[in-house]
């Protein structure tokens, strides 16, 4: 945790700092800097580099807007055009102008999307998204965002390609991800890329992620380390062939690609948007996807009202749009929303999609695809359906991330050109990715205490393994793979070498059971899905001469993935059946499951006494799970993200339906049936917890004063064993408040906060949570954000019993935020060269410090000692070396000074800052703040607690 301070430097330490950080940062690399070829020039071609350096657009010293207008004034069109384009690589140079090609199509969804290197360094593979959601932490999130930047960057620069035999086309710096839409239907086929069916916790994994991908000012501040894509822009939650009455058959003619989804404001602003407002605002993602299907008529990649008036109006995104693989031609073919290819290409681009990621044109070879942007844009413009201005506008908002990546500057000084191909999955990414495992599996039922299993009796234990996952490698992984091991393409082709690279749950258990001198056995038993029965016998018999059978089970990509939606949701009979067979020799089953939507469990609750949702967990689950169920890893075990239903919801739910409270209502907030496992829901085997409020009713008196406050949450290992624990705040509305009219009165509770504690026993912790009016404002039926007035109940839980509420109440009925708290959600700092703004001026420093603020400063003795001790150590060196950096401007000297001054002027706005911060601190709770924290787990690096306005970003 980063513990925030209000004291300001010793004066001493000021010019000390200043000397020292200078200094480092010239003479010592940054942590993982070395040219990715040992020196020199890097293997990849860049832009700018000699003889091709003399032009306007390679002046890193103008402009952004200035350069981007001086590139786009020298091509042609159809340049242009092949810039417009995804995935050209290696094609869509420039060579003229000393352009290279680049990709756009790069994928990331829990890791690099790309091949090993050429001396066998494969991408770090994290959990899917669907585990990582369930560990309800932060911190995991940004990290795993870090570390695929990072590594994006390394691999970038030893040439890799995407993940095809190929190594083509050659990997870019964009991620297409995260997946931020919200589980909206268990059957959809890739709920395993999104963490959760809630909008608000959607929004903070998508935030996390963009700020550890995209910003690393360990290296560099200045440029984007690389870029997140948001997906998929909106809605997209369909995948199989579907009948218009909402059934399933593989002839249906209903398809993402020509689905049109009828949504109303209400469902739009409250369910569909918020995870990609949050992400854009609070994380500055700079990319989106628009997606397959057609929202309310129009195809979401020719929705300019989404894509320009909310998007880049109203939410202020500056970034680039690209179309999913095919989204632009499915226009035409699919929705038939136009009648000709100019046409087509004409609205696409006039709705602000910059970018077309176009089908392939030649199978297994993903590159050159051509495109309908290169083939039909001058024609549009020649019969004036589209102005040549507007592609330029493309370019600015695609070229312009190339830019603030640092791929047109100098990059002698630039770290993120010299990261070394030894980050690439490290001993520090490899932790982070195994910690990040266990923390996903969710204890969904442990009767009897069956868990933790003791590893001292483990010398007399006999343990069977059974199951259709038993020795299985790939199905934990997941998909959208990296090349997991140098020797196999995904984890499947191992060669002999899978327990080095991928262990089975097997190996995983035997390992550890081995170690303790213990007896373990393996039998599959049965298939994912089948009807061939003639491996049960096997199975039985080992499971009668076991003390505890594993059984693991579950879904894989034969069943849910991208493409194919599930019919229905239930555990495939055939696993049923065996687990029966089981369970009546031996009941002491422990039950893990591989899946990416919920797993419907009616047919087998009450014959297995543990289950274990595990999600994809990813390669490092083996050793995870072992440790887990042995009671070895205190940090393990997480929370459902997801609504566990019975396997009668899909007759209930019209998969075509996306009006959220239709029915018996979709997800946790609407639902009004008995589900299997709530959301929230999540046993821990190792110890138990309390939670209680403090100073409650002070709390909710403030709140009555001053429209905000902030409670304290009192959280307690009761137990006897290291812990951790989630606390999950809700708010729901009283009866009566909400009038019946409203949508929003049939919300049973929403999500607004959570935070994740390891507590020792005995140990206590305080978690703060802020309250104040935008949290608990609701949409109205036009979709605006409203306070109702009334009483709302607050709610404080870990999901399994231990809970605290209060009640606090508004005074009036508004759909405005009070201008106290009207503060726009912050972005990302970006700096002045690298603004994608076309027209932005930028606001120097000075002119941001108001008087009352110079006065504060002025009021702190030591800050004023400090700043004039350190502004004459800068004036006594500039004295004294003034003739010598006139005589040789470009030496080091020179660019010491440079730098040093620099910093100098950081530190002053930082002082600043933290002045500022310290003194309108209660003042900071804006409509998308974060959780307030004062227990976060050590490793978090993240203050998601400092929020600071709009004025104050541009100060940062």
């Amino acid at each position: 945790m980063v513990l925030r301070s209000n004291a300001h430097p010793k004066l001493w330490t000021i010019p000390l700092w200043m000397t020292i950080s200078t200094w480092s940062f010239v003479i010592v690399p940054a942590q993982g800097q070395s040219n990715g070829n040992g020196g020199g020039e890097p293997l990849i071609p860049r832009a700018c580099a000699p003889p091709h350096d003399e032009h306007k657009f390679c002046d890193s010293s103008l402009p952004l807007d200035e350069r981007l207008n001086d590139l786009i004034g020298q091509l042609t069109l159809e340049e242009k055009s092949k810039l417009l384009v995804a995935r050209e690589s290696p094609q869509g140079n420039i060579s003229r102008l000393g352009i290279p090609e680049y990709d756009w199509g790069g994928n990331c969804v829990h890791g690099v999307q790309s091949r090993c290197t050429d001396d066998g360094k494969c991408p770090t593979s994290f959990p899917n998204p669907n585990t990582l959601g369930a560990t309800f932490n932060s911190t995991v999130w940004k990290s795993m965002g870090s570390v695929i930047g990072l590594e994006l960057r390394a691999l970038w620069l030893q040439g890799v390609g995407e993940n095809h035999d190929s190594n083509l086309p050659h990997i870019g710096l964009d991620c297409w991800s995260p997946n931020v839409g919200i589980q909206r239907d268990p059957r959809w086929g890739r709920n395993h890329e999104t963490p959760s069916e809630d909008p608000y916790l959607c929004g903070e994994f998508g935030t996390q992620y963009t700020l550890g991908l995209q910003n690393n000012s360990k290296l560099d501040d200045r440029y984007l380390q690389a870029v997140a894509t948001l997906k998929h822009f909106d809605a997209n939650s369909l995948e199989g062939n579907w009948y218009a009455d909402g059934t399933y058959g593989d002839d249906a003619p209903l398809t993402r690609h020509s689905f049109n989804a009828q949504i109303s404001m209400y469902d739009l602003h409250s369910s569909y948007f918020p995870a990609f407002k949050a992400s854009v605002q609070n994380g500055g993602a700079a990319g989106v996807m628009c997606s397959y299907n057609a929202i309310n008529g129009v195809p979401s990649c020719a929705n300019n009202w989404m894509l320009h008036d909310i998007l880049r109006d109203e939410w202020k995104f500056r970034g680039y749009i690209t179309s999913d693989t095919g989204a632009v031609k499915d226009i035409l073919t699919d929705h038939e929303y136009t009648t000709s290819w100019k046409e087509t290409v004409a609205v696409a681009l006039n709705a602000t999609c910059d970018i077309q990621s176009s089908v392939p044109s030649t199978p297994h070879h993903p590159w050159e695809t051509g495109g309908e942007y290169i083939t039909y844009m001058p024609d549009a413009i020649q019969e004036k359906l589209l102005l040549e201005e507007t592609v330029d506008e493309a370019l600015r908002n695609s070229l312009g991330i190339r830019f603030r990546l640092g791929l047109f500057d100098p990059i002698a000084d630039q770290p993120f050109w010299h990261v070394s191909p030894d980050v690439v999955q490290s001993e520090e990414h490899t932790k982070v990715a195994t910690d990040a495992t266990a923390q996903g599996f969710v204890l969904l039922k442990n009767d009897n205490n069956i868990l933790p299993l003791d590893p001292t009796t483990i010398k007399d234990m006999k343990i069977a393994v059974i199951g259709p996952f038993a020795t299985d490698h790939s199905t934990m992984i997941g998909d959208y793979l990296g090349q997991i091991c140098p020797i196999g393409w995904n984890g499947i082709n191992l060669k002999g070498h899978s327990k080095d690279c991928v262990p089975t749950f097997y190996d995983g258990l035997e390992e550890l059971v081995t170690t303790y001198s213990g007896y373990i056995t393996s039998v599959k038993g049965c298939e994912v899905e089948s009807n061939v029965t003639d491996g049960f016998a096997e199975a039985v018999e080992a499971a009668k001469n076991a003390d505890v059978v594993f059984f693991m089970g579950g879904l894989d990509g034969t069943i849910e993935i991208e493409g194919l939606d599930r019919e229905t949701i239930g555990l495939p009979q055939v696993q049923v059946d065996l687990i029966h067979e089981i369970a009546a020799v031996n009941e002491k089953i422990i039950l893990p499951l591989l899946h990416g939507g919920i797993v419907a469990l009616d047919d087998v609750l009450e014959s297995v006494p543990a289950i274990i949702s595990m999600g994809n967990p990813g390669r490092f689950a083996a050793k995870a799970l072992a440790e887990s169920v042995f009671g070895l890893n205190s940090r393990a075990w997480g929370k459902l993200p997801v609504t566990w239903y019975k396997s009668n919801i899909v007759e209930e739910l019209n998969m075509l339906d996306f009006d959220m409270s239709s029915g018996p209502g979709r997800t946790y907030r609407y639902y009004t049936g008995e589900p299997a496992f709530e959301f929230g829901h999540g046993l821990n085997p190792l110890t138990t917890f309390d939670v209680e409020l403090i100073g409650a009713d002070e709390a909710a008196a403030a709140f009555s004063s001053n429209s905000r406050t902030d409670f304290t949450v009192k959280i307690t290992n009761t137990g006897s064993r290291d812990g951790d624990e989630v606390i999950m705040a809700f708010f729901k509305a009283s009866d009566g408040v909400i009038p019946a009219s409203e949508p929003a009165s049939k919300i049973q509770k929403q999500l607004f906060g959570f935070e994740r504690v390891s507590l020792q026993p005995g140990e206590s912790s305080t978690v703060s949570f802020h309250v104040g009016i935008p949290k608990i404002q609701l949409h109205n039926n036009e979709g605006k954000m409203t306070t109702f007035k009334g009483e709302y109940v607050i709610e404080f839980t870990n999901g399994v019993g231990a809970s605290a509420t209060a009640t606090i109440s508004t005074e009036k009925s508004t759909n405005e935020v009070p201008s106290e708290l009207s503060n726009e959600p912050t972005m990302a700092p970006v700096s002045t060269e690298t603004s994608m703004s076309p027209t932005s001026k930028p606001t120097t420093f000075i002119e941001k410090i108001t008087e009352e603020e110079i006065s504060d400063l002025l009021h702190d003795r030591n800050l004023v000692i400090g700043v004039f001790i350190a502004f004459g150590v800068v004036m006594i060196l500039t004295f004294c070396t003034l003739r010598r950096i006139r005589t040789n401007p470009d030496g080091c000297l020179a660019r010491f000074c440079y730098r040093f001054t620099c910093v100098f002027c950081c530190i002053c706005r930082c002082l600043c800052c933290r002045r500022r911060q310290h003194k309108h601190e209660k003042l900071a709770a804006a409509e998308y703040d974060g959780v307030f924290s004062m227990a976060k787990p050590e490793d978090d690096e993240y203050d998601e607690d400092f929020e600071v306005t709009s004025e104050e970003n541009e100060i940062l």
